[in-house]
């Protein structure tokens, strides 16, 4: 993963380079910095031929990265589902676009905080529900503790992750 031109820090960032090869006129490294960045190839012709007056725009530079380190992880089931809410995130909100472009920021982080929480905030399923689970030995079932923060606490999670911003 971005081992060519390296994780960039913002849109701005890598505009700047899309700039730099498209000036030295090298379309084939413009089309590698797209595809280690997540875009489709077809966008860096475009822009190398002039039809775009800019490489990616922040929304597009953390969508490209999180496809990227989607394929990388090669997620699944309810981790592809917080990578979709992270994904519609960023289309509504351009600060968190901007935090999922941040170097350093990664989707492996962010689902990791949501992770932690879900299991310091877990709690024993009702007795009702654990009667009736199968996929659980008996003898387990009293153990058993299960959490996954909802919608709300991930949105705050989210937020002071990729935005540096404390939940009051």
């Amino acid at each position: 993963m971005f081992d060519k031109f390296g994780e960039f820090d913002s849109a701005e960032d890598i505009n700047r380079a899309a700039e730099a090869q498209k000036a030295e006129g090298d379309l084939e490294a413009l089309k590698a910095l797209a595809q280690e960045n997540g875009f489709d190839p077809e966008d860096a012709e475009d822009f190398f031929h002039g039809y775009l007056d800019h490489f990616c725009a922040a929304r597009d530079a953390a969508l490209g990265k999180l496809r990227i380190e989607k394929t990388d992880m090669k997620l699944e089931r309810e981790f592809l589902l917080l990578e979709e809410e992270l994904e519609k995130a960023c289309m509504e909100d351009p600060a968190v676009a901007a935090g999922v472009r941040r170097k350093g920021k990664s989707l492996a982080g962010y689902m990791a905080k949501i992770i932690d929480k879900g299991y310091e905030d877990a709690v024993a399923p009702p007795k009702a529900i654990l009667d009736k689970v199968t996929a659980v030995p008996s003898q387990y079932r009293q153990h058993m503790k299960t959490g996954m923060p909802d919608k709300r606490c991930r949105t705050e999670i989210m937020k002071a992750y990729y935005c540096g911003e404390v939940a009051g």
